[in-house]
């Protein structure tokens, strides 16, 4: 069996149920990207500022990277691998009711590294999940994991936008997967749109994270603006609305909820609710 192969069933072993090859070349967005830092769409998130040279080229992550291995795995596997607390929890965003999805990618990064290793002993290889300055989703796209749709996410046909990315470099040349079946999860559908509760999609493909409820509840520190505040609701930490307005996840499986009002806890009963999940710096 030919090493690219052989990466890509141990890819599959380890529990990546999405799996495809690009090469590294600069990404095809960039322009628009750095459009919507100029409109100042990227809110406090100063890392994309910082980030800016770096994203264009993985080669920044890894010197000499040739290939991309894109990754993706279920919330569901992933969540579901340990129970947790979080679970208990109402208004929590899906991804997070669970481990670490973090932690739960790189021990099994580190795995196929070991992989890599053994098929190219002269080759370097990066895993990267979440962190590195990287488009994930338009890499993703490329090596056929799925299309973004209107609502920036990427989008497969089985897993609708419910799965975590990650990225592995390599400095060998893997020839990229055949390209799937074209695949437009849109088409006229504006549901992502309507749904959301800040109008943040201001327009199809396009998140100003200014107006999002995952930005201001998730990563901002401090008091909510008013404007938002009043839109908030019952979420507490993130924002799922316009994932279920889209119908490719109306059969996607659940990540448990729970009943237990975060507001009602104090400083101490949260952070152990919060412990070895994604928000626990919360």
């Amino acid at each position: 069996m030919p090493s690219m192969e052989i990466l890509l069933t141990t890819a599959k072993e380890l529990g990546f149920e999405l799996c495809g090859i690009t090469s590294a070349e600069p990404p095809k967005h960039f322009a628009a990207f750095e459009r919507w830092l100029q409109k100042g769409m990227n809110a406090e998130m100063t890392h994309f500022v910082r980030n800016f040279e770096a994203r264009k080229h993985p080669e920044s992550l890894l010197p000499g990277v040739r290939s991309l291995l894109m990754l993706g795995v279920s919330y569901a596997t992933v969540l579901n691998s340990e129970p947790h607390p979080v679970r208990q929890l109402k208004g929590i965003v899906e991804y997070a009711r669970g481990v670490d999805y973090h932690r739960w990618i790189r021990s099994r990064l580190e795995k196929l590294a070991e992989k890599h290793r053994e098929l190219f002993p002269n080759g370097k290889c990066r895993g990267t999940v979440d962190t590195a300055p990287i488009f994930e989703k338009q890499y993703g796209a490329a090596a056929g994991l799925g299309t973004i749709g209107k609502n920036t996410l990427l989008i497969h046909p089985q897993f609708g936008s419910k799965f975590f990315l990650a990225a592995f470099l390599s400095t060998e040349y893997l020839e990229p997967t055949p390209p799937p079946q074209p695949f437009d999860p849109c088409g006229e559908c504006r549901r992502c749109l309507d749904a959301c509760p800040t109008k943040a999609l201001t327009e199809p493909f396009v998140l100003d994270a200014r107006r999002c409820l995952s930005y201001w509840t998730l990563i901002h520190r401090g008091e909510l603006p008013p404007e938002i505040a009043e839109k908030r609701g019952s979420r507490f930490l993130g924002c799922d609305t316009c994932q279920r307005a889209c119908p490719h996840n109306r059969s996607i499986p659940l990540v448990p909820g729970g009943s237990v009002d975060p507001s009602l806890l104090d400083s101490e009963e949260l952070h152990r609710f919060l412990a070895g999940t994604p928000l626990a710096l919360f």
